[in-house]
């Protein structure tokens, strides 16, 4: 999945509208008279990996078409307090107009995309497939799915067209798993797999019965879906899910399952702190990123 300017010029439109109202009543009366062109940076005050950056491009190129964008980075590069990701050189008024929304692009999709490589990381060696699901903020689910693949994991279903994902509810209105895929087989289009949500171990006879692709054990416990690959032995791919977290996916990955997919990775995000400043970085700035360095470098000593 890759963005363009394109797709996400509807995200960066609403959040300047969001942003800007009737007009920046402090910067906008400040330059009004003297509106120098300056240069500035965004940088990070944390550790993470980057994402977002075209978006924080775009919100400053809708404001001011002439304005620079240097990316001193890409998505998916690690960064660390002090690092640059964005040089830029535009008007005072434009600084002052997109420095929240620029920012905020970055901290909230480098949080997402820095949590998902940490589970990744923590299960590399299974090589299960991580993905996310479709918790979170509903109208940005693809910025959300975009941070996630930036974080190394893949993506599950976007949306109700692109996937057949059986579930409790659609089990009771059909009747029976049985029920509910033979209407679907006969009414979909063929290209598309069944998935079936199975939270018993008579659900996923009968949705192995039918011959489903895809089984989704659904918070089922490491005993139980230890035994359950057992019963599949192989017939359909298995996807744990439900309530994994970074404490509990190792177990979970090391079991045998195909996929492993964590609503964690979006709908539970701790931003990454990023800032926008003209000409240098300011000394709250310089401070912070020195107090941050100085207790990385003093956790490192004490760990080695």
């Amino acid at each position: 999945m890759q963005l363009n300017r394109f797709m996400i010029r509807p995200f960066v439109e609403q959040g300047l509208r969001t942003e800007l109202g009737d007009g920046d009543t402090t910067g906008g009366f400040l330059a009004q008279d003297h509106d120098p062109v300056l240069t500035g940076q965004i940088y990070a005050k944390a550790d993470g990996v980057v994402c977002g950056l075209l978006l924080s491009d775009e919100t400053i190129k809708q404001i001011e078409s002439e304005a620079t964008v240097e990316h001193a980075v890409a998505d998916g590069d690690a960064m660390e307090p002090g690092t640059i990701l964005l040089k830029i050189k535009a008007h005072a008024s434009t600084f002052f107009a997109v420095e929240r929304c620029a920012i905020d692009w970055i901290q909230q999709m480098s949080g997402i995309a820095t949590k998902t490589r940490r589970y990744c990381d923590l299960v590399a060696h299974t090589g299960v497939r991580v993905t996310d699901t479709r918790k979170g903020w509903p109208i940005n689910r693809m910025l959300q799915k975009y941070a996630v693949r930036v974080g190394g994991a893949a993506n599950h279903i976007f949306s109700l067209d692109n996937c057949i994902l059986v579930k409790d509810n659609h089990i009771k209105l059909a009747g029976s798993i049985s029920k509910a895929v033979e209407i679907l087989r006969a009414r979909a289009q063929h290209t598309f797999k069944i998935e079936v949500e199975c939270e018993t171990f008579d659900q996923v006879r009968e949705a192995l019965d039918c011959g489903v692709e895809i089984i989704m054990f659904d918070n089922m416990d490491l005993p139980e879906i230890k035994e359950g690959l057992k019963l599949v032995d192989g017939r359909a791919m298995i996807e744990a899910s439900g309530g994994i977290n970074e404490d509990t996916i190792v177990p979970i990955a090391e079991s045998g399952v195909d996929i492993v997919s964590v609503g964690d990775l979006t709908h539970s995000v701790t931003s990454v702190d990023v800032s926008m400043d003209v000409r240098d970085i300011k000394p709250s700035g310089q401070r912070a990123i020195e107090r941050l360095r100085a207790g990385k470098s003093a956790r490192q000593d004490a760990a080695g």
